[in-house]
């Protein structure tokens, strides 16, 4: 297995933002796209695990964001013929 840690919004825990507006501008569906988009770029930068099965787990106000990002991910996969895709296969 493979695990992939992050920390989000920006700004929590070791997260930071070169622009300290962006703080201001975070909420639940905003996280969910920043990691929609930072898991593409991984995915992109690390090919080899593309259309391997993938897990979405949180703790905490997690609660919220895993669901939204699945949602985003979910969203992007039904609109996706050409695109990169995140093969989702559950939230914990």
């Amino acid at each position: 297995a493979n695990v992939l840690f992050l920390e989000s919004p920006v700004g929590v825990g070791f997260s930071y933002s070169n622009t300290t507006s962006e703080y201001d501008l975070s909420g639940d569906k905003r996280t969910a796209r920043d990691v929609f988009v930072f898991l593409l770029n991984w995915l992109k930068r690390f090919p080899e695990y593309k259309g391997r099965p993938f897990y979405i787990s949180g703790e905490s106000y997690a609660g919220h964001y895993v669901p939204q990002l699945a949602a985003t991910i979910f969203g992007h996969n039904l609109n996706s013929s050409t695109r990169t895709s995140i093969n989702l296969w559950g939230i914990l």
